[in-house]
This record gives C-alpha cells, structure tokens and sequence, in this order.
C-alpha cells in the first residue's frame, strides 16, 4: 500500500514539473509575442490598447493634450482649492479635468469644429 501511495506521489511531482515548465514555456512565448506586438505596432503608428478599445485602429487622428499646471489652474478658480489640494488631490483633478473639457468643448463649438472631447486616464 506504501509503495502505491509513493508511485502515486512521484507521478504527481513529475506531473507538477511538467506543469511547471509549460507555464514557463507559455510566459516566455507571451513576453516575445508582446515584444513583437509593440515593434509593429510602432511600425503601424498604433494607438495604445487603452485609447485602441476606445477608438478603434482606423486611420483617425487624435489630439493628445497633458495639463501639467493643473493644481495652478484650480488654485486661480478658488480660494478654497489649497486645502483641497492637501485632502483631496484626486477629486480636486477631477473637478478641474471636467471644467477643463467643458471649456474645450464650448471653444470647439464656438469655432464651429465638431469633436468629440474625452478624458482618458493614462496608465
């Protein structure tokens, strides 16, 4: 009974082990398929996955736009944006990101231009 319950366990290591490197083989074919992924998508000038699921891989044009002075622009709005800075950074970005898009959306229109304005959060 003994020499069965070993059998049993040495078949179930070598089956661990085999496991073991499949997962590994698999990791490393995920990495070169990633690495490849990325060199065309250069090639191809791509979006980034998270603006591709958004809009697509046809050929349209995006205008990307970072506000770097960003708790500058909330403090010339109000006073009580200091503090809100110190408590609440993410809500305060937020806030000013929606004000913001408004804006941009007012001025498109005013100008007559048709867009579609969005925030998206980069990783």
């Amino acid at each position: 009974m003994s020499v069965v319950g070993l059998v049993l366990v040495a078949v179930g290591f070598g089956v661990l082990g085999l496991a073991v490197r499949e997962v590994r083989r698999l990791r490393v074919d995920v990495r070169r398929v990633e690495a490849r992924a990325e060199v065309v998508a250069d090639e191809v000038d791509a979006l980034p996955p998270e603006l591709s699921r958004t809009f697509g891989v046809g050929a349209r044009h995006l205008v990307s736009v970072e506000i770097l002075n960003l708790f500058e622009l909330a403090h010339k709005e109000s006073a009580l944006t200091r503090p809100l800075t110190v408590l609440t950074p993410r809500l305060l970005r937020d806030v000013v990101h929606r004000r913001l898009i408004g804006k941009v959306r007012q001025g498109l229109d005013d100008q007559g231009v048709r867009a579609d304005v969005r925030l998206h959060r980069a990783r």
